[in-house]
């Protein structure tokens, strides 16, 4: 089938599991004949739609959103009004209600993203009661308690209304697209970014992810999904009606309940745990004054025996898991970095601090420092701890604002320029500590470094067209030289978490290299590692300067250091006291008093 232009990777198999889940979509309401049973494998579609859209949210981006009813019900009272005030038809406010769901979403989503930590939760709820007593107050919008009634069914061309087993089947068809679209999402580019920016979002955008941007993506797309939602909900029952009583904090517990007892990040767990949830009062129903308490025992169960939330603790079974092997893949050209940025020498440094300060509070970590750095060259930036060397990284790559003095990259002065558009001019790093994505595969670990590289768009992805598959595919196959140029493809597949602390410096490298970065800093990359990790360190380092790029090497291991450096700047206290070539910055008597020490020691290096 990858004759299609779109869903161009489907094979057989692929659209055999998607005929089956059709099939079984057409059977249900035979089984379930009994119209309440029917009205309730309705609910069960439509409130599965609203807790995949959370789950993006909430388990793929690692945000809190404590209001999802609050889109529900935005969804639901859209289409209400445009359908017994405007007299719209059902297909035309279907996509209203989305877009106004996606455009509040956007509202809510733009400032608090901008923080960190649980800003985000407590907005959310905040918003989640606004809505909840404009249901219940707003009576010229609303009616309150009292509700909207004659919110009519979908309609065939010819005018008929839809029956309960036709509506049945609309919801559905439109719970198989919303799982689709979010496997497409999920398992290529966009999953890939939302993990990294949840397990680290510094890690992300040093290697170009815009992290705001992504974050407030993620929430716009949970909020069309509980718009899309409420739609069905208002207008499941000939003849619709909806009311406050509906919409209460309760029911965006529910949506979290949801996704924690099916697991969260599994694509199917929302789908599982809905089932399970809507199920338990029925299961029940002679226990009903109990019923709240049965209920909260078993979610508290399943979150302390499971953690990983059903689902997720069936594919985490060793049965289930499926280990790819490297050996099918195709053999890569491994000779040097092909695809590297080649810098060509033009008698500028490619980067340069004039002045530069950096302040925290009363302490000044970096004070009045004049660097060059040479194009082509491995620069080493060494001193005692605490003299500023990672500061300096940190403000060279956005991490840190300075807070004076001037940066030039190609002899242009950069203007507080954030992480992800450091990585935009090639400047990537490591990081003292190990910061890789634990979640994710040594693979996918690679792939999110070629994320600015990545020209298929979020349609494409969506629809996995030809040109997303086959780009996949591609940077996929340059992921793999990465990790075969350093000596790790036998690792791919396995998570990067379970690596050693010197497979995952490399890992670390590679993943930087991926952003085909004109100058890599790195920082203290021996730190941690084993005599022999270091002398392949020390030969990769080399290897990736004889490859066209610079290199910024912070680090302690003093014959390291010695070995493989071009030029050397020693910081103490913030400031530069010497700099040149290895062997002079050997001998130089300040930096022996602050920092090497011993002169027998130096014979040694």
């Amino acid at each position: 089938m990858k004759f299609l232009p779109i869903f161009a990777d489907y094979t057989w198999t692929s659209w055999s599991k998607l005929a089956l889940a059709v099939v079984g979509i057409i059977l249900l309401p035979f089984i379930f004949q009994d119209p309440f049973y029917l009205l309730m494998l309705q609910s069960l579609a439509y409130l599965s739609i609203a807790a995949l859209g959370l789950d993006i949210l909430v388990g793929w981006t690692g945000q809190i959103s404590l209001g999802h009813m609050a889109f529900y019900a935005v969804g639901a009272y859209t289409t209400a009004l445009l359908t017994t005030r405007g007299g719209f038809s059902f297909w035309i406010t279907l996509p209203l209600a989305m877009l106004l769901s996606g455009g509040i979403g956007a509202i809510v989503a733009l400032p608090c993203l901008r923080t960190k930590g649980h800003y985000l939760a407590v907005v959310t709820l905040a918003f989640g009661f606004v809505v909840e007593v404009a249901a219940n107050r707003w009576m010229d919008l609303t009616n309150g308690p009292m509700g909207i009634f004659g919110i009519n069914p979908p309609q065939f061309p010819s005018g008929e209304f839809f029956a309960p087993p036709h509506y049945f089947y609309l919801v559905a068809f439109f719970l198989l697209l919303a799982q689709l679209a979010a496997n497409h999402l999920l398992t290529g580019r966009y999953g890939r970014t939302f993990l990294a920016l949840q397990q680290s979002e510094v890690a992300a955008e040093t290697v170009g992810v815009n992290v705001y941007k992504y974050k407030v993506l993620a929430f716009i797309i949970c909020s069309v999904y509980g718009g899309l939602a409420g739609v069905f909900f208002a207008h499941q029952s000939p003849p619709g009606y909806i009311n406050s009583d509906t919409f209460v904090f309760s029911l965006s517990i529910f949506f979290l309940a949801s996704i924690l007892m099916g697991g969260s990040r599994t694509l199917y767990g929302p789908l599982v745990g809905t089932v399970i949830l809507n199920t338990i009062p029925q299961v029940f129903a002679s226990l009903y004054d109990y019923h709240l308490m049965i209920y909260g025992l078993i979610i508290l169960g399943t979150v302390i025996l499971l953690p990983r939330g059903i689902v997720g603790s069936l594919i985490h079974l060793p049965y289930f898991k499926k280990r790819r092997k490297p050996a099918a893949d195709k053999p890569g050209n491994v000779q040097m970095l092909r695809f590297m940025r080649r810098e060509e020498a033009d008698g500028q440094p490619i980067i340069e601090t004039r002045g530069l300060l950096k302040d925290f509070g009363g302490l000044r970590a970096i004070d009045h420092l004049s660097v060059q750095i040479e194009p082509g060259k491995i620069h080493a930036l060494i001193g005692p701890n605490g003299s500023g060397k990672s500061t300096l990284v940190n403000v060279l790559t956005g991490v840190y604002k300075s807070s004076g003095g001037d940066i030039l990259y190609r002899g242009k002065r950069l203007r507080k320029m954030t992480p992800h558009e450091m990585a935009k001019l090639g400047i990537t790093r490591t990081f003292q500590t190990v910061n890789l994505f634990q979640g994710l595969t040594v693979l996918d670990n690679v792939m999110v470094g070629f994320h600015l590289h990545l020209k298929a768009g979020f349609w494409s992805h969506l629809l996995r067209t030809r040109k997303a598959v086959q780009e996949e595919e591609a940077y996929r196959q340059r992921a793999l030289d990465l990790l075969r140029f350093l000596g790790i493809q036998d690792k791919a597949y396995e998570e990067a978490q379970n690596l050693s602390y010197g497979h995952q410096r490399l890992v670390e490298i590679a993943r930087a290299l991926a952003v085909e970065p004109s100058l890599l800093l790195l920082d203290e990359p021996a730190a941690g590692v084993n005599p022999a990790e270091v002398h392949l360190l020390s030969k990769v380092i080399q290897d990736i300067r004889d490859a066209g790029v610079t290199v910024l090497v912070i680090e302690h291991h003093m014959e390291l250091v010695m070995q493989i450096s071009d030029r050397i700047t020693v910081l103490d206290f913030g400031s530069k006291i010497a700099e040149g070539d290895p062997a002079s910055v050997r001998q130089n008597k300040k930096v022996i008093e602050a920092y090497l020490g011993d002169p027998e020691i130096l014979a040694t290096l």
